[in-house]
């Protein structure tokens, strides 16, 4: 029987402490003297390159006999110096049976938890397809542990989503949220993410309100480089309101284009983000097909990032499907990474910057953007965390989609026991 490795746990581990790593074989019949591991970290080379700059990969990091601990099962101790990748090698008889990678993390990053989510979804109660709970239950499957649905006009949908699942299940969370329109005062397109309260209804229902709003905004802010005044006022009085009951305020895909032009100019984007009006940026979004929106977007970002100004970063799809039958093309591919405590947490994550937006072409492509620290953990745990997470997830969801409450259990405990084997803290 050829020899592979099954298992490696656990992959992420604390920094500048003494851990164990283990590995197991789908074979006992092996001689333990023949089995070598060797662990090389990536990014801060504890070994200094030969004087003829030439690497050999296989000489440069010595590999050593694990301990074989129980059956199928070897381990291997090591010191993983600082916060960074490393490669984990494993030989057999003088070939290389797996190559894979490990992660360590710094103190502050261990207590808190990786999160993949959706902050732009719509339902059947808008313009999209299934339901709230349909919907939901599909990006449980899909290996995400939140989502915020923001149906057009509508805040409702995301109470109902979130009364559901909530009865159902604490590993899943589901967001107040909405995406806030109004056309006849400006063309824009603003999620309000966790607010506790619909801006889209005082939009509709006190228009005298919004009104006297927008005039003391037109008479108290400066609007150097605007075009169109009154419009830029409506996004301001729409972010404070979002803010105001407790929200998060997100300007969703500025050059998303439709209509023969971009959702919103340049000029509009800078003076908005000069002076603070929004929270995040949906820098990777549902703009089109080519990636151009996208592009524009994170350009713009980079040229006021060195100007000094924060700009904090989401990845949202904007998906109005969830299955191939409708428009689902974004779905599962753009969607944000948060690092945070817990999921009421989150919210902070979104504007503390502690957020990565991801664009995923498939389970080995995709490109990470935000903190360099944070991107490149995200980047890590794409390719060796979540596409096994989601084995897991799907069975969960299924579970949820029966309301079987005994399968619901099961399922989180295998979940909760994969993600502990996974992280050795």
């Amino acid at each position: 029987m050829e020899i592979n490795v099954t298992k490696v746990f656990p992959r992420v581990f604390l920094s500048n402490k003494l851990q164990t790593v283990y590995i197991k074989l789908n074979n006992c019949d092996i001689n333990n003297d023949l089995l070598e591991l060797k662990i090389q970290p990536m990014e801060k080379y504890s070994i200094p390159h030969t004087e003829i700059y030439r690497i050999d990969e296989e000489e440069r990091y010595a590999y050593k006999t694990p301990e074989n601990c129980r059956e199928n099962t070897f381990s291997l101790q090591y010191n993983f110096s600082s916060e960074q990748c490393y490669t984990l090698k494993v030989r057999y008889n003088g070939k290389i049976i797996l190559s894979t990678h490990l992660y360590s993390v710094d103190e502050d990053l261990s207590k808190l938890k990786p999160f993949k989510g959706d902050l732009h979804v719509h339902t059947c109660r808008s313009d999209g397809e299934g339901t709230p709970f349909e919907v939901s239950c599909n990006y449980r499957a899909s290996g995400y542990d939140f989502l915020a649905v923001t149906d057009h006009h509508k805040f409702s949908p995301s109470l109902e989503a979130k009364e559901q699942l909530s009865s159902l299940t604490d590993d899943f969370c589901v967001f107040r949220g909405e995406e806030v329109h109004n056309r006849d005062m400006g063309y824009f397109h603003i999620i309000n993410f966790n607010g506790k309260n619909s801006v889209n209804d005082t939009i509709e229902n006190d228009p005298e309100y919004v009104e006297a709003e927008i005039q003391k905004i037109l008479s108290s802010y400066n609007f150097e480089g605007v075009s169109d005044k009154k419009c830029a006022a409506f996004r301001i009085f729409v972010a404070n309101e979002i803010k105001k009951s407790g929200g998060v305020a997100i300007m969703a895909h500025p050059f998303w284009e439709a209509y023969g032009e971009y959702n919103m100019e340049a000029d509009d984007f800078i003076y908005h983000w000069k002076n603070g009006h929004f929270d995040a940026l949906e820098v990777i979004a549902g703009c089109d097909n080519y990636g151009n929106g996208n592009n524009l977007q994170e350009m713009l970002r980079t040229d006021l990032l060195e100007q000094g100004y924060k700009i904090p970063v989401v990845g949202s799809s904007d998906a109005h499907s969830t299955t191939k039958t409708g428009w689902c093309q974004f779905f599962n591919v753009q969607f944000t990474i948060a690092f945070a405590k817990d999921f009421e947490d989150i919210p902070n994550a979104v504007k503390q910057e502690r957020c990565v937006a991801v664009e995923r072409k498939d389970d080995r492509y995709f490109r990470a953007v935000g903190k360099y620290r944070y991107a490149k953990y995200a980047r890590f745990l794409m390719s060796e965390y979540f596409t096994r997470y989601q084995r897991f997830t799907s069975a969960h969801s299924e579970a949820l989609y029966s309301g079987d409450k005994q399968k619901i259990a099961q399922t989180e405990k295998a979940t909760a026991d994969f993600r502990q084997q996974f992280f050795a803290f």
